[in-house]
């Protein structure tokens, strides 16, 4: 036997169309209860007011009849022809007073026994003697000399009051429901017709049938933020892969020279070109001058993909004005003809990758000889201020204007002719490892007069420290 289980939509739209009537029959349910105990109290109090009336009426014209009067005329002036009235005698027989005034075809009330408290004020609910009468409010009073007075009210009136209540309730809940469920459903579709329109869009971005950018809505709502939201992210994912796409076509241009020379000598010793050893150790020496180049490129590229990647490597306390030292020593053993001075100040430590900072250092130390003539002088300045800045200058010829805004960029070279054996990536590096540590790379340079080519880090406490003017 297959059971259907009731599964939870799956759209919002559902989901929130459900949770709104169910918060809406909770409240009008909740509203309806307190209503039906209202009016249930109100009418039971009012019932009760009229029974002690008649109990004291009763029992007045049992212990001293009024001239003229009759219990009956007395009845019917309280406008309760339907009360149940009885007299229990002290020798156990039993008086129905009034019986005229009463309906024959009700059901009379289930006396307990014992009977409460004679005098209480607080009427008890007892039921009827048939199947298909009314419960009743009773109460009693002893009545000296008399017996006992049993008074009770039939409740006919007022559970037939609350059964239309019931049913008047019953219609207007339901008649909301539906018409809160149309409502709804209307306002839902319309409130979500741009989020629906969004991710129409964003399949069709995902399909590659469309460009990349969602329908925009107002910025106002919470669904126009999202769709903001969502073209800057696309607008920077499609940046993000024509730049890797440019990255690609660079890395293959650069990579095609020195794979093509390698083939060439190959292709040399296959045609027996190569035929004495002054050949084939040249064609060695020139296939290990590539390999080397290759290894080059290829390993700036990895230490940039890991830069991209991972921004922040392993964060210690560095001295920027030793790794300032030890990259200066480094080129004076490469370059020992270049006059080169370091002046740093103390106190510039930021935190960071000592490695990485030092790999910066020496990319623009190798700027300085690839791109000035021997002799050059250069330095190499570290500061501490509310940053710490690590600075190398030349005095070569300065950079053209046009190509300052490029000289950052992977691969680019300013002088093409003048470029050696470097592959475009120095000062590629050099900013990522400065974005890397929170910081900038900031170049400036003249034509003529010099380049100077920094990095700004933040430091970990500004200010605090003596500086003091260190030369070597």
């Amino acid at each position: 036997m297959n059971s259907r289980r009731w599964t939870r939509p799956r759209s919002l739209r559902g989901r929130l169309l459900i949770s709104l009537l169910a918060l809406a029959a909770v409240a009008l349910l909740t509203l309806d209860t307190v209503v039906y105990g209202v009016l249930r109290d109100y009418l039971t109090d009012r019932t009760d007011t009229t029974l002690r009336a008649v109990r004291q009426r009763v029992g007045r014209q049992l212990t001293a009849p009024e001239p003229g009067g009759s219990l009956g005329s007395d009845v019917r002036g309280l406008g309760a022809s339907e009360f149940f009235l009885q007299l229990r005698r002290p020798d156990g027989t039993v008086r129905e007073l009034v019986p005229g005034l009463r309906d024959p075809d009700a059901g009379l009330p289930r006396l307990p026994d014992p009977l409460p408290g004679p005098g209480g004020r607080e009427p008890v609910t007892v039921g009827s003697t048939t199947s298909e009468g009314p419960a009743y409010r009773l109460l009693t009073q002893r009545v000296p000399g008399r017996g006992v007075l049993v008074a009770a009210a039939p409740l006919d009136q007022v559970q037939g009051t609350l059964r239309r209540l019931v049913l008047v309730e019953g219609g207007a809940t339901g008649g909301t429901l539906v018409l809160l469920a149309a409502s709804g459903l209307w306002v839902v579709r319309r409130g979500l017709r741009p989020l629906e329109a969004m991710a129409r869009d964003a399949d069709a971005i995902a399909g590659g049938r469309t460009a990349g950018r969602v329908a925009p809505a107002d910025e106002d709502t919470e669904v126009g933020r999202l769709g903001l939201a969502l073209n800057t992210m696309l607008a920077g994912q499609q940046e993000t892969q024509e730049r890797l796409r440019q990255f690609v076509a660079d890395a293959s241009h650069e990579l095609r020279t020195p794979v093509t020379a390698v083939l060439g000598y190959a292709d040399l010793h296959h045609q027996g070109a190569l035929t004495t050893d002054e050949h084939r150790e040249r064609a060695m020496a020139g296939i290990t001058a590539e390999a080397l180049r290759m290894r080059g490129l290829v390993e700036d590229l990895l230490l940039l993909a890991r830069l991209d990647s991972v921004p922040a490597g392993e964060r210690l306390p560095v001295d920027l004005a030793a790794v300032a030292r030890e990259a200066a020593g480094a080129a004076r053993l490469i370059d020992p003809d270049r006059p080169l001075t370091v002046r740093a100040e103390a106190g510039a430590v930021v935190l960071g990758d000592a490695g990485r900072l030092r790999r910066a250092v020496d990319n623009l130390l190798a700027n300085v000889r690839a791109h000035t003539p021997p002799r050059t002088p250069a330095s190499v300045t570290v500061r501490a201020a509310e940053e710490a800045v690590i600075e190398v200058a030349d005095e070569g010829p300065g950079i053209r204007a046009e190509a300052l805004p490029l000289v950052f960029h992977r691969f680019y070279r300013a002088d093409p002719a003048r470029s050696g054996d470097g592959s475009g990536l120095g000062l590629a590096i050099v900013r990522a490892v400065a974005e890397a540590h929170g910081g900038t790379a900031v170049l400036t340079s003249t034509e003529g007069e010099g380049t100077r080519v920094g990095l700004r880090l933040p430091r970990p406490r500004p200010g605090g420290q003596t500086n003091a003017s260190v030369s070597s």
